[in-house]
């Protein structure tokens, strides 16, 4: 039997969060939401999760900011981390990459790519 993940999700869109978390929940996982880069950080401080579903544009701190502090931090480094934007141009990419992004997803949410990604992480 697999696992229940803890997965953080980061987005300032309420829209995005609660559709995120409503299907999440429905494959039995364990969400936690943060609105900006910085409640991520010390979310993740406190009780760093399986997964990390990062927005890539946020309010404040980066996406790629975020995702780089995450991978610089010891107690951390190892969260995969899932960039997720709704424009995948391939500067974004390579600009998430270089900061360690694990794997990338485009809105609007696609479930199955969602499920594939959780899957191969938890």
């Amino acid at each position: 039997m697999r696992m229940k993940s803890t997965i953080l999700i980061v987005d300032d869109n309420e829209d995005v969060l609660t559709t995120y978390r409503i299907v999440l929940e429905r494959m039995g996982h364990e969400v936690t939401e943060a609105h900006d880069g910085l409640e991520c950080l010390g979310i993740i401080e406190e009780s760093p999760p399986d997964i990390v579903l990062l927005d890539v544009l946020l309010p404040g701190l980066s996406g790629g900011e975020v995702c780089r502090r995450i991978k610089e931090t010891a107690k951390t480094k190892d969260v995969p981390v899932i960039a997720i934007t709704a424009s995948m141009s391939g500067a974004t990419r390579k600009a998430m990459e270089e900061v360690g992004a694990d794997e990338f997803l485009l809105k609007p949410l696609n479930v199955s790519d969602l499920n594939r990604v959780i899957k191969k992480y938890s």
